[in-house]
């Protein structure tokens, strides 16, 4: 399948709307400062790498927030800490920008 097509909002908006349903359990799981919080955030942390594949084109560098690569491995080394949700949320947000600006690109090329 061609970037282009990977990049359509209905391939990726599940990726998104999906995290804002995680996003709001885990928000909740601090605020009550719940152990199940750790799991909920390795599920957001999967979603996160299954969003960064699904971009991916062989024929390009990856998709990906400046600094992504150290800012999910401080993610995924602490998973439980308020501080790593809000880093993954972030990198959702930017995500959701960057394939914004991407599909525009690839729009501009195709005319």
């Amino acid at each position: 399948m061609k970037l282009s097509q990977k990049l359509t909002k209905e391939q990726t908006d599940p990726f998104f709307l999906n995290w804002n349903e995680k996003a709001q359990r885990i928000s909740e799981l601090h605020k009550r400062r719940d152990a199940q919080v750790r799991i909920e955030m390795q599920a957001g942390i999967l979603l996160y790498k299954k969003l960064l594949e699904h971009c991916s084109d062989s024929t390009e560098k990856p998709l990906m927030p400046l600094n992504g690569e150290e800012r999910l491995a401080f993610v995924v080394s602490s998973p439980g800490n308020y501080a790593a949700f809000r880093q993954l949320d972030e990198l959702f947000s930017e995500m959701k920008k960057i394939i914004a600006g991407k599909r525009i690109q690839l729009k501009r090329m195709e005319e």
